[in-house]
């Protein structure tokens, strides 16, 4: 994980590659610095007209936050952890801008890693202050806030207020047994490395899988939200890896004729770069599979 240190530089990196256009205010300045300057008066001024001095705090980076709701024992979001979040953006005169779908409880989520990806800035740096379950009000200038898209009712350059809740954060094991226990799957075999396999069709007599067969598969792969990125039938010869280490563990534990369900954790699969548009870092997969042949 990054270091505080090494945030500052990375975050300073982002408002400088942020704000193209020069302009001056004052003798010199540039756009991007009175931006800053004309950002933290208003949140300054916002602070002052809700009472809230004295509650809001400030961190190193400028990000301005409020805890809400503290939960002490709540679970703090670590590296490759799914974090789950409901938030509504207004304005600084209160005006609602955007929000996820509250009412539906349908909360966004993304992969907790040591920099935002599929998540503005502002929002990324106020969930490295909260644990589950917790709630807080953000005060953002735009230059902590980039990946945000300025819009008509919220320009570019506009200061936010994200009022925010981390529903939820589950590592990748916990990810996994949600996925088991929705789907109803009857684990048969757990390894320590975090692979399970549900043998839906046992065929207890037929050949066994063993290193240097030749397995016809065939399979469809799922992220664990449903999201199906390949389907269809392969030639796997055990022991050569040439698939991954939780499809070449996972065969093993299997018959011709048998379908199973496989469920294992990035660390068997893609690990922490991902695969492609779909699979990203940290992403447990499953894969329903049937044995065709093995030779």
């Amino acid at each position: 994980m990054r270091t505080l240190a090494n945030k500052v530089l990375f975050y300073a990196a982002l408002a400088s590659t942020g704000f193209g256009v020069v302009s001056c205010e004052q003798a010199g300045e540039a756009l991007q610095d009175r931006k800053k300057r004309e950002n933290e008066q208003e949140i300054e001024q916002y602070i002052d007209r809700n009472n809230l001095r004295g509650q809001v705090q400030k961190n190193e980076l400028g990000l301005y936050y409020y805890i809400t709701k503290s939960v002490p024992n709540g679970q703090q979001p670590k590296i490759g952890d799914q974090v789950q979040y409901h938030y509504v953006a207004r304005r600084l005169d209160n005006l609602i801008v955007d929000s996820t779908d509250i009412a539906a409880n349908k909360p966004l989520s993304f992969v907790y890693l040591d920099r935002p990806v599929n998540i503005t800035a502002g929002l990324f740096l106020g969930i490295t202050q909260l644990k589950e379950g917790e709630e807080a009000i953000l005060l953002v200038p735009a230059y902590l806030d980039n990946g945000r898209i300025g819009t008509l009712l919220l320009p570019q350059y506009s200061p936010v207020r994200y009022d925010l809740k981390v529903v939820n954060v589950r590592t990748e094991d916990e990810q996994i047994e949600d996925y088991i226990k929705a789907k109803k799957l009857a684990v048969t075999q757990k390894q320590d490395n975090g692979l399970r396999v549900a043998v839906t069709q046992s065929r207890p007599d037929s050949v066994l899988i063993t290193t240097g067969k030749t397995v016809n598969v065939k399979y469809t792969g799922k992220l664990l939200n449903d999201t199906q990125f390949d389907a269809g039938t392969i030639n796997v010869v055990i022991g050569e890896g040439r698939v991954v280490k939780g499809w070449e563990e996972a065969l093993q534990k299997l018959r011709a004729g048998e379908k199973a369900t496989i469920v294992f954790p990035s660390a068997l699969g893609y690990g922490t770069q991902g695969s492609g548009q779909t699979i990203g870092p940290y992403a447990p997969l499953a894969f329903d599979l049937e044995i065709m042949s093995v030779k």
